[in-house]
């Protein structure tokens, strides 16, 4: 309002002596000749008066239209910096979703390659874990092979030798069997029976329960050089105390005279305890 009469006081004055003057007029005119008022002076008044108002009330409202467009300028500046305020905000808002949409994307890529890297390690060990194993196990087998053939071939050579043994020892049997055959042909076994029996009864007392016609068998052990080892009396038909006396005599006659011939020496012999009434 202020402003308004600020600008608008030229108007304004003029229109408040205009309206003076006319209430002068019109209260001279009415003191002078209070009975006869001329109608057409009151209208001509208001005429006029009507014209200057209009004047003003048009300006008046120029003035406020040029004011209220003034304001809905002013407004619509408010209006747009507060849009574009918003557009901004809004822009920076989707910025802000969009990095951290964007990190994220990030953080998940790198995860999922932290992921890849870690299981394509982790086949990497798992493949050379197999490679290793798988070399280790045809080591082992190369090994096991050598072994197995070094084994067979010991044990070829340990049967060749065997049988090679076997094969002499057969033939050292052979070549004793047959002197032995020989020796015994040459009644050297006989000989030799009859020097055991000899000394077994050279060494025999005779006890005071012995018969006549005594007969027994006496089994013999004895080592290489005629030790005797066991003493057994087989079939006897002597008492207890003949029995004893023979199984002395035979450990009181080791060691026994050796053979006539080596080969026919015997580590278990069966002697006929037969002495002479």
């Amino acid at each position: 309002m202020g402003e308004y009469l600020h600008e608008h006081w030229k108007y304004l004055s003029a229109a408040v002596v205009l309206h003076g003057g006319i209430a002068a007029l019109f209260l001279v005119t009415f003191a002078t000749q209070p009975v006869r008022v001329t109608p057409q002076l009151a209208i001509q008044a208001t005429v006029v008066d009507a014209s200057v108002l209009r004047r003003m009330d048009e300006r008046q409202k120029q003035e406020e239209a040029r004011a209220q467009a003034e304001r809905d300028r002013q407004a619509q500046e408010i209006r747009d910096r507060e849009e574009a305020e918003r557009r901004r905000e809004q822009e920076a808002e989707a910025q802000r979703v969009q990095a951290v949409e964007r990190r994220e994307a990030e953080a998940k890529q790198k995860e999922e390659a932290q992921k890849r890297a870690a299981a394509d390690a982790q086949r990497q060990a798992q493949a050379q874990k197999e490679k290793q194993a798988a070399a280790e196990k045809a080591k082992a087998a190369e090994i096991e092979k050598r072994q197995k053939e070094a084994a067979d071939r010991r044990k070829a050579q340990e049967a060749a030798r065997a049988q090679a043994a076997r094969e002499t020892e057969l033939k050292q049997q052979l070549a004793e069997e047959q002197g032995r055959m020989q020796a015994e042909s040459a009644g050297l076994n006989n000989q030799y029976a009859a020097l055991i029996e000899q000394r077994v009864y050279r060494n025999w007392n005779r006890p005071a329960t012995a018969r006549a016609g005594i007969e027994c068998q006496i089994k013999v052990t004895q080592a290489p050089a005629g030790t005797v080892l066991s003493v057994e009396i087989g079939q006897c038909n002597g008492d207890a105390a003949v029995r004893q006396s023979i199984e002395a005599a035979v450990l009181r006659s080791s060691p026994l005279p050796p053979p006539p011939d080596p080969r026919l020496f015997q580590r278990n012999i069966l002697l006929i305890f037969k002495p002479q009434d």
